[in-house]
């Protein structure tokens, strides 16, 4: 166990405090060396109990590589099923959706996209809340984000069906917010976004990102060909700085350089008080409950990983609801099945 920490330290140490290697060759050759004595002194008595810890070390091992296995399938599933702007056009004209009162925050672990539990939720009940938000929780690897800095938007299919995507970014000190005081949060945020008048875009700026969604899926899939799972936290970091950080060109200009028309100032106005409207309605937390299955032609060996071993860790799992601080009497749950 002292070893695992070992090397979950080091790996803090890259990736989070950025150290450099030479100062993390000498620490790992330092303790390296005093786990090696410990470790041989419980191999010498390994018939005298040294091997509980060995035995209790390969259990948690095995624990964190069967959710990290089952994780990483799950992410790629989600990248290759995303809903494109296209596809929202499309879904939302052929199932007739009709717009419920009231604000629905659906959480979703992808940073750019819509997630596949959504058509799964249209076909199903052809109803969407007034406004909806697209919400990912991301973790960063810094102590702490300004508040000001928390909330990253962008909108989804067009202006008229008020629907945007939002990733609240925390810092591993952070501590995420009571479910009333992050949807306050949120939506001045959100009303903030609308005020700079970067959700008004021209069409051109619409290709421009269908064209990015295209090309990031494209790399996205050729990656996952040569094995790589690192890149999944590369895509989140990427997509953070480059989707959701930066507004829309043109907006932005014309925002900068107050030459938003009359016209332009009136939607705005609008839209806000339309939010606000919306938000004494009510607000709906919409999770996904997705359940991860083998596909019918993995291995035996892969059955037993996902559909016994990582079900059982997904069932004895701190709910999200509860880490979210989620009222249970404003929390509508979703099922899917994802077969990997």
């Amino acid at each position: 166990m002292m070893v695992i920490t070992i090397i979950l330290l080091v790996i803090v140490m890259l990736l989070i405090w950025r150290v450099s290697i030479w100062l993390i060759i000498p620490f790992c050759l330092v303790f390296g060396s005093i786990e090696l004595v410990y470790l041989s002194s419980v191999l010498y008595k390994f018939k005298q109990g040294g091997y509980l810890p060995i035995v209790t070390a390969a259990v948690l091992l095995t624990i964190m590589g069967v959710w990290h296995y089952v994780h990483v399938k799950k992410y790629w599933y989600e990248l290759e099923h995303i809903v494109t702007n296209e596809d929202m056009r499309e879904l939302i004209q052929a199932h007739d959706v009709k717009r419920t009162p009231g604000v629905g925050f659906l959480y979703t672990e992808l940073v750019q996209g819509v997630p596949p539990i959504f058509p799964h939720l249209i076909e199903k009940i052809p109803f969407v809340h007034s406004i909806l938000v697209f919400v990912s929780i991301k973790h960063m690897p810094i102590p702490h984000v300004e508040v000001s800095e928390r909330f990253r938007f962008r909108k989804v299919e067009s202006r008229t069906s008020r629907m945007f995507r939002c990733v609240a970014r925390y810092g591993y000190s952070d501590t995420i917010e009571g479910a009333k005081e992050f949807a306050a949060s949120l939506v001045e945020g959100l009303q903030s976004y609308i005020e700079g008048g970067h959700f008004i875009t021209n069409m051109q700026i619409q290709e421009t990102e269908a064209e990015a969604t295209s090309i990031t899926d494209s790399n996205t899939r050729t990656r996952k060909a040569s094995g790589s799972t690192v890149y999944i936290e590369e895509a989140l970091t990427q997509s953070e700085t480059t989707d959701l950080t930066q507004p829309p060109i043109s907006s932005y200009s014309a925002h900068s350089s107050g030459r938003i028309s009359e016209d332009q100032s009136r939607t705005i106005a609008e839209e806000k008080q339309f939010i606000q409207r919306e938000l004494q309605k009510g607000v709906v937390y919409i999770l996904g409950e997705t359940e991860i299955r083998a596909g019918s032609n993995s291995s035996f060996f892969k059955k037993i990983v996902v559909n016994y071993m990582y079900s059982f860790l997904r069932k004895n799992f701190r709910q999200r609801q509860k880490a979210f601080a989620i009222p249970r009497q404003k929390l509508l749950k979703v099922g899917m099945v994802y077969e990997i």
